[in-house]
């Protein structure tokens, strides 16, 4: 497969380092520059609440400064990736917000609040209230009280992953996102050898992802679910799902990077103000970051 340049990796790299958030440069230097992983909680928790919720923009697409299960979702999709230590207070707070503002409604969260709209955010997130379930971001929040939280959270955790798996194994509409958040919850289930695990289940999982795989090139412009955001890893257990389509992803990935050393992300605010602007470079080094170490770990970097 074709690797990525060197000259082309230092351009991404620069172009983090003179547009990209601390979190993000921190996530670079942990991944390629041996730096630490106590670096990235000590980024990671300032945008952490004093209720133990993430909120200050750490989703960039909402700027709102109180919590949203969202944005504290994203922490713990962070934590997964870099395998942070979530026996740390951080994370158990984060796991008590969550305790805290679980409702009774049908995905157990409201993905943002009303306040949102008090402040810049994107479109797509305006509040509405939570009328159908969804695994975005429930399944994700059931996978960290199921392996990291206390005995009542372990129980409300078994709960909201039953109703995943009821879904996953449902033909009801599953987003590419909901998709995402019920391979977190697969992974850990599957690792605590979970009895929601069963051949029924993974078949099904199997099923999700190949709905919600795009495998025409000519639409990854648009926001689809390409082979590598669905398997990120050659390690990882769907690999083989997507194989086939892994090298054209990567081509294209190669043949769409910016001379500058970035990815034209595939969504936008809509609008050309400068908010929206500060926005889109924040999710251009959000992207590199992610790109670079799939990259990384299919060993497709050329460092000579």
């Amino acid at each position: 497969m074709e690797k990525l340049k060197m000259s082309q990796f230092k351009n991404i790299e620069e172009h983090i380092f003179s547009n990209g958030r601390d979190i993000e440069k921190v996530k670079w230097n942990y991944t390629f520059n041996k730096g630490s992983k106590e670096d990235i909680v000590s980024e990671l928790i300032k945008y952490q609440n004093e209720d133990g919720g993430f909120g200050k923009g750490l989703e960039a697409d909402m700027l709102l400064p109180s919590s949203t299960s969202i944005a504290s979702t994203e922490a713990i999709f962070i934590a997964y990736d870099y395998d942070l230590n979530c026996e740390e207070p951080w994370f158990g707070n984060l796991l008590n917000y969550f305790e805290k503002t679980i409702e009774d409604t049908p995905s157990f969260w409201e993905k943002v609040p009303k306040e949102v709209e008090n402040f810049p955010h994107a479109p797509w997130w305006i509040y509405a209230p939570d009328t159908k379930f969804t695994p975005n971001p429930c399944a994700v929040v059931a996978s960290a009280f199921i392996k990291y939280g206390n005995a009542v959270q372990k129980e409300i955790g078994n709960k909201i992953a039953a109703r995943c798996i009821e879904f996953l194994n449902s033909n009801e509409e599953c987003s590419d996102h909901d998709c995402y958040c019920l391979q977190r919850l697969f992974i850990v289930l599957k690792e605590l050898n979970s009895n929601l695990i069963s051949d029924v289940t993974i078949r099904s999982m199997e099923r999700r992802i190949l709905d919600c795989l795009c495998i025409d090139e000519t639409k990854w412009m648009e926001y689809v679910s390409q082979p590598l955001d669905l398997v990120t890893s050659p390690e990882s257990q769907w690999y083989k799902l997507v194989e086939a389509f892994i090298e054209k992803n990567f081509s294209f990935w190669i043949n769409t990077l910016k001379e500058e050393g970035f990815w034209q992300p595939n969504f936008s605010w809509g609008v050309d103000i400068e908010v929206a602007r500060n926005v889109t470079k924040i999710w251009t080094c959000y992207i590199a970051v992610k790109r670079a170490r799939i990259f990384k770990d299919f060993g497709l970097i050329n460092l000579y």
